[in-house]
């Protein structure tokens, strides 16, 4: 192999696997290897090597620098991409995707923090505060006025459904009178 055509290969090079193509190498590890080998024996110097040649000259989404919107470090994205990057983490992904209004199942006025609004989060029946459900009183999910929303916990909630209401419902009906007389 001719010194002068591997300086001018890694002259006209902006890549290891260009150098490779030029020399007839095969373009794996072991084409890399006898490249890096050229280069050390030789003297050669591969600074002008650009990792990302082909992408800026080739790419369909070029490379692109833009800020996270949740910890505001800059990270590189595919402009344009249909799998650009929002984020720059999966922390700071989950962060944006699993809270608040990014969130798919959000919803700013839903009927628990209408409930919550207006009644004590508590069971009107036996007074549990750590996990309470929301009972619709007319069963129509879409009535979300406070008037139909009962705050309950999930125990008495599946009595309200089920052959066992009498025994809840006395209660239930009371804190609703109760509740509409105060309005």
């Amino acid at each position: 192999m001719d010194i002068k055509a591997i300086h001018i290969a890694f002259r006209e090079s902006y890549t290891k696997s260009d150098v490779c193509r030029k020399l007839g190498f095969p373009i794996n590890g072991t084409g890399m290897r006898k490249v890096k080998d050229l280069a050390e024996k030789y003297e050669i110097s591969t600074e002008h090597f650009d990792p990302h040649h082909k992408s800026k000259a080739n790419r369909k989404y070029p490379l692109t620098q833009k800020p996270c919107p949740i910890c505001g470090d800059p990270f590189e994205v595919r402009k344009g991409s249909p799998r650009e990057k929002t984020t720059c983490s999966v922390s700071c992904a989950n962060t944006y995707f699993r809270s608040g209004p990014n969130n798919p199942n959000w919803e700013n006025d839903s009927y628990r923090s209408t409930c919550f609004h207006y009644h004590e989060k508590k069971c009107v029946v036996c007074d549990e505060h750590r996990i309470v459900a929301v009972h619709h009183y007319d069963h129509n999910h879409n009535n979300n006025s406070p008037e139909n929303l009962i705050p309950i916990c999930p125990t008495h909630h599946r009595y309200v459904h089920s052959q066992h209401a009498h025994l809840v419902m006395d209660k239930i009906e009371s804190y609703r009178d109760t509740f509409m007389a105060s309005r």
